[in-house]
């Protein structure tokens, strides 16, 4: 990252990642209303949510390669966790854009959610639970990026 990454605070990622948590289940909560009532408003919040969420997702991803830069070393045991939560952070993003596309293309100019799109969203729920979950056990039981 041109060396600029130390300009941010090591703890940038789980400062930013609350977010990026929140705004993938509203935007989930949101996809399953409109898909069951089928109206423009929920139609216009999905897809404004699923927008908001990718660029959460985003900045949750640099963030955490921030954040992985002020580590000096990382336990052998917790290196394939790591792996793993970087995956599943890549997995929400990818399934945010798809239910962003599929929206675009079947449900927003009818003023409706595509099935499709909240099926999507909800993927995006499933891998950012399971990213959460692994950079919980990272941190509060490995003490991965804490400072005694």
């Amino acid at each position: 990252m041109l060396g600029l990454e130390h300009l941010l605070p090591s703890t940038i990622h789980p400062m930013v990642v609350h977010f990026t948590i929140a705004v993938a289940y509203l935007a989930g909560a949101a996809g399953l209303a409109g898909a069951v009532r089928q109206t423009p408003f929920w139609s216009r919040a999905f897809l404004y949510l699923l927008l908001l969420g990718i660029l959460a997702t985003a900045s949750a991803a640099v963030a955490g390669v921030v954040s992985e830069s002020y580590l000096s070393r990382i336990p052998e045991q917790v290196a394939p966790m790591l792996h793993t939560h970087k995956e599943d952070g890549l997995w929400t993003g990818v399934f945010q854009v798809m239910a962003a596309a599929l929206q675009l293309a079947r449900g927003t100019r009818r003023g409706r959610v595509s099935w499709a799109a909240a099926a999507a969203a909800i993927l995006a729920c499933v891998f950012v639970t399971l990213a959460g979950h692994l950079g919980g056990t990272m941190v509060y039981q490995y003490g991965l990026g804490v400072k005694a």
